[in-house]
């Protein structure tokens, strides 16, 4: 047993120690700073006829100067201990401390202050001040640092114009999905969709209406999807959307929610009504990941050679 499990496992007999001479205390606090145990100097110091049990540290101390709450300097046993000045609330009473995590809580050591250490008083105010504002600073720099890595991986995954899954984030995906489902036998289907004559709408109308229109069909499969589904850009005016937990029968159903849903849409503000076809199919027992997609994508051929604006569903 260490010094910390010693004084954590019987801080009665540690404080009574401490209390022997008149200058020193010593706090436990749980995880959220609540004072779990002290020495009776404490309770002297803060004039109080109890120790001040149940109490934030932050009604007990308070910084010197220059800030607004306690910012805790931790030292690191066995060898660097950091000074921390901060004065007991309402009193004059000015300790420098040493704070420690220990398990499940914090342990904090300290010696009073008399008015002939006032030159290191302030020196020590000051490096505290300048550690608070650095760990502040760190911290930001943190923050922003984990948001922009969050950004950046939001970004590899996501198709830059339509805003939902691009290809590379959707193979990934779907292998570790269509791995699941074979294994365990589950439903599984796959749902491709083309936008029936895009090339026509570029050159026409020109590619900011395309964009208009990849745009309107993308939002409109993250509208129609469930939160287990993924729909992805699969490339040019091709979509893609793995089912998981869906037969071919609820698959079929979305594809046709969504092609009546986009052909009944005036996109152009023109009246020209624009169509799509779609490909279904749904995990047999003897797939690979690639005869899958191939399926889906053979079903998809078939709808634009029966005359587009159609899905048709391919089981074999």
């Amino acid at each position: 047993m260490n010094i910390l499990d010693a004084i954590t496992k019987h801080p009665d007999i540690f404080f009574a120690f401490l209390d022997l001479s008149s200058t020193t205390l010593a706090v436990l606090t749980d995880e959220r700073h609540i004072i779990t145990a002290c020495n009776e100097n404490l309770a002297r110091k803060f004039h109080v006829t109890e120790k001040p049990l149940g109490r934030s540290i932050e009604d007990i101390f308070c910084p010197v100067e220059g800030e607004a709450s306690l910012d805790l300097v931790f030292s690191t046993l066995p060898r660097t201990f950091l000074p921390q000045i901060v004065k007991i609330c309402y009193t004059d009473a000015v300790y420098r401390c040493y704070a420690f995590e220990i398990k499940d809580g914090v342990l904090i050591l300290g010696d009073l202050l008399g008015r002939t250490d006032s030159e290191v008083l302030e020196s020590l105010s000051l490096l505290n001040n300048e550690m608070s504002v650095i760990s502040r600073e760190l911290s930001r720099k943190n923050r922003e640092l984990a948001a922009a890595n969050r950004q950046i991986s939001e970004l590899a995954r996501t198709d830059g114009l339509t805003g939902i899954t691009n290809r590379r984030y959707f193979q990934e995906r779907y292998e570790e999905a269509f791995s699941l489902a074979k294994r365990n036998e589950l439903s599984f289907s796959v749902v491709m969709m083309d936008l029936d004559y895009f090339k026509n709408i570029n050159d026409i109308y020109g590619h900011d209406a395309g964009d208009r229109v990849l745009q309107t069909f993308a939002a409109l499969l993250k509208e129609q999807v469930r939160h287990e589904d993924l729909p992805a850009r699969y490339g040019g005016e091709e979509f893609i959307v793995m089912m998981p937990l869906t037969g071919i029968e609820g698959a079929v159903a979305f594809a046709e929610r969504v092609r009546k849903a986009f052909s009944e849409m005036d996109i152009l503000d023109n009246g020209q009504k624009i169509t799509l076809s779609g490909g279904i199919t749904k995990l047999k027992a003897a797939d690979t990941p690639e005869e899958l997609l191939k399926r889906a994508d053979s079903a998809l051929y078939m709808a634009k050679h029966q005359g587009r604006n159609r899905c048709i569903p391919l089981y074999t």
